[in-house]
């Protein structure tokens, strides 16, 4: 019952880490750091300096999260064949 259940809980966290690897990369193109707003700047720049920090915060948070993940599953691998042996 135990082998059982460890194997399907290995089996799942794997499918669910392929899936998520698929669907998290994120990419900011064309979007360069720091955002530079220009010297008199009009609304519209304040709100394209405030979208691309958005899209660059953005960029920054998914590669943080793909870094973790990327690195969660090897621990996970190994976790489960060491509780299956």
């Amino acid at each position: 019952m135990r082998k059982t259940l460890t194997r399907t809980v290995a089996v799942l966290a794997l499918s669910a880490g392929v899936l998520g690897l698929g669907g998290g990369i994120a990419s900011a193109d064309e979007i360069s750091a720091p955002v530079v707003v220009p010297s008199h700047p009009t609304g519209a720049d304040y709100v394209n300096a405030w979208n691309q920090s958005g899209a660059l915060l953005g960029a920054g948070a998914a590669g943080l999260v793909s870094s973790a993940w990327a690195g969660a599953i090897p621990s996970i691998i190994q976790g489960a064949a060491g509780s299956l042996g």
